[in-house]
């Protein structure tokens, strides 16, 4: 089964993304849109970066 992107209600207003597997966890969250349409905009944003977009390991040290 495919993963899904939803959209739900942040605690403190307006929406958040989740990416969510097939299996139903989550996998990552967003970060709060204003209402649906603009999280709806924020998917399309995601799904046209996240085709080409490269690994940046910052685990090991300081963040830029």
């Amino acid at each position: 089964m495919a993963g899904k992107f939803e959209l739900v209600a942040a605690e403190q207003g307006g929406v958040r993304i989740r990416l969510v597997n097939g299996a139903g966890a989550i996998l990552a969250v967003s970060g709060i849109y204003r209402d649906s349409a603009a999280a709806a905009s924020g998917v399309t944003e995601i799904r046209e970066h996240a085709a080409t977009a490269h690994i940046a390991d910052y685990s090991s040290g300081p963040q830029p």
